[in-house]
């Protein structure tokens, strides 16, 4: 069940209908019995929860079985590490294995099983092994959970409702932000339910997501599948254009989704920290990642880069050490040569970056720094878009070589640039009013209590419906 489609509307006015009444019920009993407005808050979570589960299983019931397993065993095993001190780090070592075994064998047993079969030139019968919806996601908030309590930063959550709803919570488990035990589990502890407030700013935020996802991304997913199908089929300027198109397009898509279950999670109650901060503005690749799906970055620092040694080790240690966390995050996002190639490329370049790695001031170097990342970051996103070595290829040769064939400048994508950029200005005027030496992106968020907001925001929602591509429900990052 996508975050954009119809279907999940229903369900999330289902949803929201049911909280709104025990709402008003908590309400009534905050003035009179504090037990009975404390249970009807118990009552919201497991309603959460129970949400949660029919979310996940809406597509494939095993899906809902496969992390149910997950939880328990994580639940079990982050308990015995908290009071098992004698053998808590055998028990880390079992939780980290069983959580990367079921992750390894979902995502990448076709393509081991298939390569061996293609390699032996066995018969053509091939796997077919389902991936579960979220499971990098959710293997990963897992995974820093056990850590964290490990490391005594946190104690292992007793209450098995809370737990499951920190794995399986449907705003963000089908593509993240990739959201850490001590961020949500403090946050279901205290829960009050809904408020006005929360919803007003989530809905918007949310509307913000649905824009980037259906009117921008979608369009140029139209556009850009087509020319990377049969890129020698068009020619050189088309073929530009297309690859600067994807990187609009995933930009759009996933922080559109993070938007969107940001959004959603507000309207609930929670508060989620950003996922993305204008990357695009990026100064060299180390800031791009800084800036790029910041919860998965920010996890491989803290759970393998900073434990591998860091920096901390002398500069060929450090380099090791990018190579190894970034070629694991091409592995995570999928099994693939054109993955593997695509993380490598991402370690290299991370490490001359810091090698070349100077602070100025001076706006024309720091414009020029921008332009040239962004460049880079457009080439490397053909690896990540082709289906395979030969597509890449095919792809760079015609860019980098003058050649005929079908033209189309796609007028969408000429749209969704002017939108980004549009974006971006308010941004960094937004830092200049409010004295800021880093540019951050952030959510124009009106006052809906006014007549003249309401009007701006439906008026948005309109144009938003109106110029929505409603061909292609699916999130580029959905699949990982």
């Amino acid at each position: 069940m996508a975050l954009n489609s119809f279907n999940f509307i229903i369900f999330l006015i289902i949803l929201f209908i049911i909280l709104f009444i025990l709402q008003y019920f908590k309400m009534f009993f905050d003035n009179k019995n504090n037990q009975y407005a404390k249970l009807i808050t118990r009552g919201q979570i497991m309603l959460l929860l129970i949400f949660s589960y029919i979310f996940m299983c809406f597509t494939d019931i095993r899906f809902g079985i496969c992390m149910f397993i997950i939880t328990l065993i994580s639940y079990i095993i982050g308990i015995l590490i908290d009071k098992n001190f004698e053998h808590k780090k055998m028990w880390l070592i079992l939780g980290i294995l069983f959580s990367l075994l079921m992750l390894a064998y979902f995502k990448y047993a076709n393509f081991f099983i298939n390569s061996i079969r293609a390699i032996l030139k066995m018969d053509s019968t091939y796997f077919n092994i389902i991936l579960p919806i979220g499971i990098s996601f959710y293997t990963f908030t897992v995974i820093s959970y056990l850590v964290d309590i490990y490391r005594k930063k946190i104690n292992a959550e007793t209450n098995f409702i809370n737990f499951a709803l920190l794995i399986s919570f449907f705003p963000k488990v089908m593509a993240g932000p990739i959201i850490r035990s001590s961020e949500f589990l403090p946050q279901i502890k205290k829960y009050t339910g809904l408020n006005i407030k929360n919803f007003e700013i989530g809905i918007q935020i949310f509307v913000f997501g649905l824009f980037k996802k259906i009117v921008l991304a979608d369009h140029l997913c139209v556009f850009v599948d087509d020319v990377f199908f049969a890129p020698t089929a068009y020619n050189t300027m088309t073929v530009i254009l297309a690859v600067i198109s994807y990187s609009v397009q995933i930009y759009c898509d996933f922080s559109g989704y993070s938007d969107m279950a940001i959004g959603i999670s507000k309207m609930l109650g929670f508060n989620f920290p950003h996922n993305f901060n204008l990357p695009y503005l990026a100064t060299n690749i180390s800031n791009f990642w800084k800036r790029w799906h910041i919860s998965l970055s920010s996890w491989l620092q803290d759970y393998i880069y900073i434990p591998l040694g860091g920096s901390r080790k002398g500069t060929l240690k450090t380099f090791i050490n990018l190579l190894i966390v970034m070629l694991l995050s091409g592995l995570w996002h999928g099994a693939g040569l054109t993955f593997i190639i695509w993380g490598f490329m991402y370690g290299l370049l991370s490490c001359i970056s810091k090698l070349f790695k100077k602070s100025t001031n001076n706006k024309f170097i720091i414009s020029t720094k921008v332009l040239f990342t962004f460049i880079i970051v457009t080439l490397l996103w053909v690896w990540f878009r082709a289906t395979s070595v030969s597509n890449a290829l095919d792809v760079y040769k015609q860019m980098f070589t003058v050649n005929d064939g079908i033209s189309q400048m796609y007028t969408w994508s000429f749209f969704a640039i002017l939108c980004l950029v549009v974006a971006t200005i308010a941004a960094m005027l937004k830092s200049n009013k409010t004295n800021r030496t880093q540019i951050d992106g952030f959510y124009p968020i009106l006052n809906l209590s006014k007549f003249s907001s309401l009007v701006i925001f439906f008026t948005f929602i309109g144009i938003t419906i109106m110029l929505g591509y409603f061909g292609n429900n699916a999130f580029i990052y959905g699949k990982f």
